[in-house]
């Protein structure tokens, strides 16, 4: 009793250790591309003003606009960047601890309970790169659907595993569609092989067989000329083809017709019932088919993310089709020998896996998963015990993983975690089943043999946490928070929090509506400033018809005060890569607006001819031959500044000069917010006082210590030493 409970209470420990890590990882990173604006911005209009796919343009389906404008409404919920991160940690927590659960209920074994949340956990850390994403909350409700349909499977509840399947496949498909069609695919399948009678059984097993061939030659048809691409589609059919072979060893002949009515009318009525709640909303027929389903099928010749396939791959998925196929026709499944074979294999497989976590091989536990364990997923499903305990729900799993493998195509980036972090508790699953049969070739050393695997699991197990910690913590502990409203305590790396803070104060002081380039949306949300329009996407460019376009274009064209935030890195990787951003409303932007100032890969940009001062930063220029002028243009501090610090971003409280004393050289100008002197620049001394706006210049020998290209960062402090104003010298 005393040893299980210490089990659970380090499990417990466990679980805190991981959301520590989480919270630390998403709250000190934010990427420009901002995903997580635009889906911010989606949600809050659609909780505004309905209509979406009409107004409220989305790339996703309803039912998790449905979901969290609810929580809204209930919960008051906010679509700020810091609630976008706490859902985020839900939805990745919960996934993990969801499959851990399943584990448990299999195994009953705090080990590879703890395994399998520690690997699930640290399998999805690229969520803290998009939070909010849907992403997230398709791997909730994928591992939600691995976990109740096994439990109701090993109940002897098929109708309840049909429920199940068909709720969870509906609020899936309509979040998005190719990945709740991959889960009913996998149901499906599960359902076709497990029908009775047997003769109808064999007929739709072959039937899926042929779905299985016939489906990634169908889905990526657009982008099959690319290697990569057929790569693609050799290893999920291979890994399908494999998996049927095998899968039938689970199967009874339990799903009568009425069990299949259960599915059907369950996925009838939850459709049904998302798609009144949308209408209910605003949204059109039309609408509904375009945004759910036309415009999805558009999206590979918009934009899509090469998978890097690790060495061996492609010849990995030919042996191990031509093994599962020759041992089902071999009728091997009953064989000794070839049990033992099974064995060794998830043994050898799962050992190079965890040397992914312990980094003794440079690859990642996703790139593992999606190259090599959907190939081998058919290994960990055979039963090696007499009584065939967990067949059923490995079985299940395994579907899921390998359907869920296509959520990659055609962007291979997070997704390749979304689609294939199942292989976790597959893993888990798998060894458990095999460990005595493993034990059993050490003979009266199996008892030591079972220790040496017990403590190489424990130790993955805390080195996957440990990892994780070991990033986030430094990063959150030493970045300083953005301090804006909606993400005040997000923590990213000093360049994008100055970057950030910066062209908030110039977008407030100088815009009343905003666009970017591309979609950046986390700006209006951070500025209060509205859209041109509803339909925002990230990719406006070739996501957004020619009338959607110009919809854009006649409300910028009566908005001569309306602002273009544009990311340049962003832009460069799309043009590095081929994908092109030009279009009516591209051509229009350029020919009206033009750069006014960049800091750090963002700039602003305002309509041709108009001028302004860019508040909260700072030129460097040369004052004669031995001295420097330092000219800083600001809003009024709230208190006077009684020291100028000249620092590099990257170290903010170690400043490389000071100027504190009576003979600093100092001038201010009052100007107005185009940039126009209203006065003659006046010899000041500190504290320095003003109101509105002004340029304060400030003098220093040219031999003083330089600040390095790009980082410099003035800091003006009050009496007290406390931060009144900063200003990041621009290039």
């Amino acid at each position: 009793m005393i040893k299980r409970a210490f089990s659970w209470a380090a499990l417990a420990g466990l679980a805190v250790a991981l959301a520590l890590a989480g919270f630390w990882l998403l709250f000190s990173t934010f990427l420009i591309y901002d995903d997580e604006g635009y889906v911010l911005l989606s949600l809050q209009n659609f909780s505004l003003h309905g209509g979406l796919y009409d107004r409220v343009y989305s790339q996703y389906g309803p039912f998790i606009y449905l979901l969290y404008d609810v929580l809204h409404r209930v919960f008051g919920l906010a679509f700020t960047n810091t609630t976008g991160r706490w859902i985020t940690l839900v939805n990745w927590f919960g996934t993990a601890a969801i499959c851990a659960a399943l584990v448990a209920r299999q195994t009953r074994s705090a080990l590879w309970t703890a395994f399998t949340l520690a690997g699930t956990f640290t399998y999805l850390w690229v969520m803290i790169n998009e939070p909010v994403h849907p992403g997230g909350l398709l791997a909730l409700l994928v591992a939600l659907g691995a976990w109740l349909g096994a439990e109701a499977w090993g109940a002897g509840r098929p109708e309840r595993f049909a429920v199940i399947a068909a709720l969870i496949g509906a609020a899936l498909a309509l979040t998005k569609i190719n990945v709740g069609v991959f889960f009913l695919g996998a149901a499906f399948a599960w359902l076709a092989l497990n029908t009775s009678p047997s003769r109808l059984a064999h007929t739709l097993t072959w039937l899926v067989a042929a779905g299985c061939a016939v489906l990634p030659f169908g889905l990526m048809r657009s982008l099959f000329d690319a290697p990569w691409v057929r790569l693609f589609a050799l290893v999920f059919t291979g890994g399908a083809l494999s998996l049927l072979c095998v899968t039938r060893t689970a199967a009874r002949p339990v799903v009568t017709l009425r069990v299949w009515a259960w599915f059907a009318g369950a996925l009838l009525g939850a459709v049904t019932l998302i798609v009144a709640c949308t209408l209910a909303r605003g949204t059109s027929l039309r609408g509904l088919a375009d945004g759910v389903v036309l415009e999805p099928m558009k999206h590979p010749g918009v934009y899509f993310f090469a998978m890097n396939w690790r060495m061996g791959t492609g010849l990995l998925a030919l042996v191990s089709l031509a093994v599962a196929a020759w041992a089902a026709r071999s009728a091997w499944w009953g064989h000794a020998a070839f049990h033992h074979f099974v064995a060794a294999a998830r043994l050898a497989a799962a050992a190079v896996f965890l040397c992914t976590p312990l980094e003794i091989i440079p690859t990642s536990l996703a790139a593992w998963g999606m190259c090599y364990g959907v190939t081998l997923a058919w290994l960990f499903v055979l039963p090696l015990r007499d009584d065939h305990r967990g067949a059923a729900g490995r079985a299940w799993v395994a579907l899921l993983l390998v359907f869920q493998f296509l959520h990659a195509y055609p962007v291979a980036g997070t997704q390749i975690n979304w689609g294939t972090f199942l292989w976790v508790p597959l893993v888990a699953l798998g060894l458990h089943d095999a460990a005595p049969l493993c034990q059993s070739w050490f003979g009266r050393q199996a008892r030591w043999a079972g220790l040496a695997g017990t403590l190489v699991i424990a130790g993955a197990t805390v080195k996957m946490p440990t990892k994780l910690i070991e990033i986030g913590q430094p990063h959150y502990s030493a970045n300083q928070p953005l301090g804006i409203p909606g993400a005040e305590n997000i923590r990213p790396s000093n360049d994008i929090v100055y970057a950030v803070r910066i062209m908030r104060e110039n977008l407030r002081a100088h815009a009343d509506l905003l666009f970017s380039f591309p979609g950046l949306y986390s700006a209006n949300l951070w500025t209060g400033l509205p859209t041109p329009t509803l339909t925002n996407a990230t990719h406006w460019f070739s996501l957004l018809s020619p009338a959607r376009q110009r919809e854009i274009i006649d409300r910028l064209a009566v908005s001569p005060r309306s602002a273009l935030l544009v990311q340049r890195d962003v832009l460069d990787y799309l043009a590095k890569w081929g994908f092109p951003t030009t279009g009516p409303l591209h051509d229009w932007l350029m020919a009206n607006y033009e750069k006014t100032f960049a800091l750090d890969g963002y700039e602003l940009w305002l309509r041709r001819g108009r001028h302004v001062a860019p508040l909260s930063t700072a030129r460097l220029a040369a004052a004669g031959a031995t001295g420097r002028e330092l000219v800083l243009t600001l809003a009024a501090p709230a208190r006077p500044v009684a020291r100028i610090e000249l620092c590099d971003f990257d170290a903010p409280a170690l400043p490389l000069m000071e100027f504190t004393g009576a003979g600093t050289d100092l001038s201010l100008q009052s100007i107005t917010p185009e940039g126009d002197a209203t006065t003659a620049p006046l010899a000041v001394h500190f504290p320095v006082a003003f109101k509105n706006l002004a340029r304060l210049t400030l003098r220093y020998p040219k031999s003083a210590t330089q600040f390095v290209h790009g980082h410099g960062l003035v800091v003006l402090r009050d009496a007290s030493g406390a931060i009144v104003a900063e200003a990041r010298v621009l290039d």
